[in-house]
């Protein structure tokens, strides 16, 4: 069970632009992040895993992190808190910034998930004096925070890790949209939305949709029940788990709506699919 101390969100008239966030319980839970990140922990430590490694993010450090679906776990050592300030930053502002300081001209980037860089005196100093801001009514506080992401960014590329930020950085903004196939089977059994995932893929909903149906002949709604009701209905047949895990497991949240899906699809219900097949 998360408690949550504290969870404050500054945000500008359109998007969130940074949160400050303060627990005092562990967790673990699988996150969407829908606009790129910069992470500082100030107490504690978060356990982020990627694939088939996991990246413990510590005080001490900076982590820059593409936007993703990643398992994360908010580890708390006893008698301390897990404490850390986040800030957002969409495709748009990286590209102005990046054309503003005439810093989209290389052919060096990355295509990494995350990047971590340790902090200096100058970063601390910014994470310390952006914590004030967090509660206040100022006149102007929009582009005050647009500001202070590009400073945030300025020290970054001003410090000795400039070209692997750079890099990284220039991967996000010019990279191009992902593959579509890529993103759709490597997220299939997550329950995201469309949108979610055509955030994923660099692609707007209209965009999405469109590069779907050209690849695979199919509406991407229709072509995603399919696969993962096969794959319940080979869970079914093959192992003991429940209805309501099986669901889970592909990515359905809404049990009956699972079940009613699965009847228009096959005919029958998925309980009653997994009886005749035992019969047989």
């Amino acid at each position: 069970m998360l408690t949550t101390v504290t969870d404050d969100v500054l945000q500008t008239a359109t998007m969130p632009v940074a949160r400050h966030k303060l627990t005092v319980s562990s967790s673990r839970r699988t996150n969407f992040i829908t606009t790129h990140t910069l992470l500082f922990v100030i107490d504690g430590h978060k356990l982020l895993h990627f694939g088939d490694h996991t990246h413990v993010a510590e005080a001490g450090h900076v982590m820059l992190i593409k936007r993703g679906v990643y398992t994360m776990s908010e580890y708390i050592p006893e008698g301390l808190n897990y404490e850390a300030l986040l800030l957002f930053f969409t495709d748009e502002f990286l590209k102005k910034f990046l054309h503003s300081y005439q810093l989209s001209a290389t052919a060096a980037s990355t295509s990494a998930s995350y990047l971590v860089i340790p902090t200096n005196e100058l970063l601390d100093n910014f994470k310390n004096q952006f914590l004030g801001y967090f509660g206040k009514k100022i006149d102007g506080l929009d582009n005050i925070l647009q500001l202070k992401l590009q400073e945030l960014l300025l020290l970054l590329l001003a410090g000795p890790q400039q070209q692997q930020v750079l890099a990284f950085l220039q991967g996000i903004a010019f990279g191009g949209p992902l593959d579509i196939d890529y993103i759709v089977r490597t997220h299939l059994f997550q329950p995201l939305s469309l949108e979610e995932l055509a955030k994923l893929s660099g692609r707007s909903l209209a965009s999405f949709k469109r590069d779907f149906q050209q690849k695979f002949r199919c509406s991407p709604k229709k072509w995603i029940n399919e696969q993962r009701l096969a794959h319940a209905r080979m869970l079914l047949q093959h192992t003991d788990k429940q209805v309501s895990e099986i669901a889970i497991e592909c990515g359905f949240e809404n049990i009956p709506h699972f079940i009613r899906i699965f009847k228009q699809e096959y005919g029958i219900t998925p309980n009653t699919d997994r009886a005749k097949r035992a019969i047989v």
